[in-house]
């Protein structure tokens, strides 16, 4: 086989089924792929195409219901083919201290050496938020659910609603705070705005660049993460063990986790484990393991909050 041929056998057609978080996180696995096959083309195929918009590792971005992709791609000698679920490798099911963009590289075959998402922004989209959110104050924005359904109380990947009120309570005094939320999500009383009109490429947007963020196990933390600069960010996560597997140990993320009561109280259950880490986060049981009326989380000391020299959003320089 000659040079050219090995190279052109590198390339990669990269199929991902599941959530926005999940294709986020594949920026970074995109990124490792690149760095051990620099000559090589990757195509995406995702239900969430406007991730990798302008993302200079990925040669062509299709949707799902693309026409020919087979004839063009997925049936070509000349492309490799990835379609697995890392959610179905040994090391997630296992429960194993292994974050998912480490399963996914070593799935690829490729050594992890980007560890966090990366996405792309033109001035444009960055000016679009700026001038549809004014204030004089922090904005804060607030993500208090996720999953396919927002309407939906999940145990496994939505926090207390009492509890994350208390937290956002402490700002909205000091801090302009936004809900960002769909229509059916369950409305929070400490914020000052619901913003329900954006499209997902705007709401990354915002995320990416708010001055403060607070969010929980889901897409949010994946795009706050994908910006180096990012200010004070607070992740809730209702099951301590994804904040190794799905979560980032930055210098400006708090990570919030169950107190050991409750840790002890999920591990006891059979669900916890036969649900949640060998089939997926989405087919957990409603019958959660912890009483009414027990506390989740502990708050304790934040980590040092805006307190008015940045408003809005603001782009890296």
């Amino acid at each position: 086989m000659t040079k050219d041929l090995k190279k052109i056998a590198t390339n990669l057609l990269l199929h991902i089924n599941g959530g926005i978080g999940k294709c986020i996180m594949a920026t970074a696995v995109i990124r490792s792929y690149k760095a051990a096959n620099p000559d090589s083309k990757v195509v995406v195929v995702s239900g969430y195409p406007e991730v990798f918009v302008n993302n200079p590792d990925v040669h062509k971005n299709f949707p799902f219901a693309t026409a020919y992709l087979w004839q063009d791609y997925y049936g070509q000698p000349s492309w490799n083919v990835s379609a697995h679920d890392p959610y179905m490798e040994q090391h997630w099911i296992k429960n194993d201290k292994v974050h998912l963009i480490d399963i996914w590289c070593g799935m690829l075959g490729v050594e992890s050496v980007q560890k966090t998402p990366l996405l792309y922004f033109s001035g444009p989209e960055v000016d679009e938020l700026t001038a549809m959110i004014k204030t004089d104050k922090p904005l804060m924005v607030v993500q208090s659910t996720g999953g396919g359904n927002p309407a939906a109380r999940s145990w496994t990947r939505n926090p207390p609603p009492s509890e994350f009120e208390e937290f956002i309570s402490t700002f909205k005094d000091t801090h302009f705070v936004l809900h960002l939320c769909l229509p059916e999500t369950p409305a929070l009383v400490n914020c000052h705005q619901r913003l329900e009109t954006l499209n997902r490429r705007q709401a990354m947007c915002l995320i990416h660049y708010a001055a403060e963020f607070v969010g929980i196990d889901s897409f949010g933390q994946h795009a706050r993460a994908a910006n180096p600069s990012a200010g004070p960010t607070v992740i809730f996560f209702p099951l301590a063990e994804s904040v190794d597997k799905l979560g980032y140990r930055l210098n400006t993320f708090k990570n919030l986790v169950p107190t050991s009561e409750v840790q002890n109280l999920l591990k006891g259950h059979q669900d916890y484990y036969a649900t949640v880490f060998k089939l997926s986060i989405e087919n957990a049981s409603d019958n959660c393991p912890v009483p009414v009326g027990t506390r989740w989380f502990q708050f304790g000391p934040t980590i040092e909050h805006i307190s008015g020299d940045r408003y809005g959003i603001k782009a890296n320089p």
